[in-house]
Formats: C-alpha cells, sequence, structure tokens
C-alpha cells in the first residue's frame, strides 16, 4: 500500500484528495485546525495531523513510513482578501519551502505542487498600457512552485499542477461558481464581465481524478494543467449553468469591469492526457445540478 501526505488536507480540494486516495492508500492528512480536522472523512487509511508546517519536525515523529506521494494544497488567501495580502502570500511561501523540508525527511519519493490558472493571469498596466502579470497570489504561487521545484532537486521526483475553477459537492466557500449559481437559484441578477475570455470550470471529482494521475502516472519536471482540454468562454460557461439550473435571471455581461485574462497559452491542455490518459469525465449538467442541491443547502448569505 503507498503512502501519502496531504498537506491542506481540510480544504475543499484537499478533503475530497483525502477521502479518494484513501481507498487505496494510507494517507497523512495536515488540517491546519482543529476545525479543519473535523471535515475530513474518518477512515482507517487516514492518519489526521494538526498543524501549519510552521515545524516539519513535529509532523516527523508522526508519520512512521518513508512517504510515496507528497501532495501539497495547503495555501491560505485563494478567494478572500488575503487574495491581495503580501504578508499572507509570504507566509505561503515559507509553509511550502518547509511542505519540501518534510517531504524530505519523510524520504518521500515524488512532490506535488498545485497550483492555479491565476500563474498567468494578466492585465494592462494603467501607467503605460503595457500587458504585465495582475494576480498577486497567482506571481507568488508561481514563485513557490519554481522555487521549491530547486529545493526538490536531487532529493525527489517534482510534479506541478494547476485549476482554474474547482467547484462541486463539499465546498463551503464563497468562490465564484457557488455565489453564481445561489444568486442564480435566489432570483438575483448577475453582474458579469463581458465574457468573450476563455475560462473553464472543473468539477471536484474530475480535478481529484486529475490530480492522481499526475501524481501516479505523470512526469517529472512537469506542469499538468487539470481540467477541460477544450476550453469555452466565460459567456458560454455562464448561459450553460443558468440554462441548467432553469433561472430566468438577467447575465448582465459587460455590467462588470476586469480586463484581466488567463493566457491558457501558457499551459500545455493536453499533456495530462498524452501522459497519463486522464481527461475529464463529469457530465456538466449533472455535476451543476448536483452542486445546486448543495448550495441550497449551504447556511451563508452571499
Amino acid at each position: 500500500m503507498k503512502k501519502v501526505i496531504v498537506t491542506g488536507a481540510g480544504g475543499f480540494v484537499g478533503r475530497a484528495l483525502t477521502k479518494k486516495l484513501s481507498a487505496d492508500c494510507f494517507v497523512y492528512a495536515l488540517a491546519y485546525s482543529e476545525k479543519e480536522k473535523n471535515n475530513i472523512p474518518n477512515n482507517p487509511n487516514t492518519k489526521i495531523l494538526v498543524g501549519d508546517l510552521s515545524d516539519p519536525n513535529s509532523f516527523v515523529c508522526e508519520i512512521n513510513d518513508d512517504i510515496d506521494i507528497v501532495y501539497h494544497l495547503a495555501w491560505c488567501g485563494i478567494s478572500t482578501a488575503e487574495y491581495k495580502d503580501i504578508n499572507v502570500q509570504k507566509r505561503n511561501f515559507e509553509l511550502s519551502i518547509n511542505a519540501v523540508k518534510l517531504a524530505e525527511k519523510t524520504r518521500a519519493k515524488r512532490f506535488v505542487f498545485v497550483g492555479s490558472n491565476q500563474e498567468y493571469v494578466y492585465g494592462k498596466n494603467s501607467i503605460d498600457n503595457e500587458i504585465v502579470n495582475a494576480s498577486i497570489y497567482g506571481v507568488c504561487k508561481r514563485c513557490c512552485n519554481q522555487l521549491c521545484q530547486v529545493i526538490a532537486k536531487d532529493k525527489m521526483e517534482y510534479v506541478s499542477t494547476a485549476f482554474t475553477n474547482v467547484f462541486g459537492v463539499g465546498d463551503y466557500s464563497k468562490r465564484t461558481a457557488n455565489v453564481f449559481i445561489h444568486k442564480m437559484l435566489s432570483g438575483e441578477s448577475l453582474d458579469l464581465i463581458e465574457g468573450n475570455n476563455l475560462y473553464d470550470w472543473t468539477y471536484i471529482d474530475d480535478a481529484v481524478d486529475g490530480l492522481i494521475a499526475a501524481g501516479f502516472c505523470g512526469k517529472s519536471d512537469k506542469q499538468y494543467y487539470i481540467g477541460n482540454r477544450q476550453l469555452r468562454t466565460f459567456r458560454e460557461i455562464m448561459i450553460n449553468v443558468s440554462q441548467v439550473i432553469g433561472s430566468n435571471v438577467e447575465l448582465n455581461f459587460g455590467r462588470y469591469t476586469d480586463t484581466t485574462y488567463t493566457d491558457y497559452l501558457k499551459f500545455d491542455l493536453d499533456a495530462l492526457y498524452n501522459d497519463t490518459g486522464f481527461e475529464c469525465k463529469a457530465d456538466f449538467r449533472e455535476s451543476i445540478l448536483k452542486t445546486a442541491e448543495w448550495v441550497k443547502c449551504l447556511d451563508w448569505e452571499v
């Protein structure tokens, strides 16, 4: 049985990944707090450890195996005001470096860094109208990814991955998919960007399966995009979501101004399929309907 560490196991993707891996692997699930710990499903093949990677040694004594793969998902400030907080992102740097140190101390064979499409978000500079990086969170992710890869060199294999927008059952947050679906169910109109830019929504089941494919079968020193190989525009996705839900709310495209965009040319959308055979299988309509039922049960206000 393979032995795996998952950092950020108390988060949306981390919980789902831990649950799926526990069917065939023994998982050391690292949760940031007792609250997050309580969100992780109990399983005989899961050992939950609480902490924030400030001291990697504090986990080493609890891990009694040589590790096959470390999945590093722990990252604060993804979709809140901390998204632009330099101090928060700097802290993520430090903890990510410690995640690589933990991997080394547990003799891990492979390290998987979980990134984001935000690494390649660009926009026009208001000073000179030049195209520049436009996401503090994304730039920190990309730089941290590169730094961790250098630190891991000659110590373990290294694979990086990236998502665009993971959604689905189990997400308690106010990420865009949950907010948009909530408003459609409530009959609220949506003020949106023009929406002609390419975009992607990836259902949680596909995201987890993609991570497993990249981690177990991907090639070292490659970055894999986990999502659909054929992208659609944001406008197309939003219209499709509205149709699936049966919502008659107004989709006010162009009412909200945002000139940033993801440069998907930075990703090889076919790499994961070519190297592992993975591609998204979740039916979009069914995924939206399941997510809509989930959102109805969430106890928060937008």
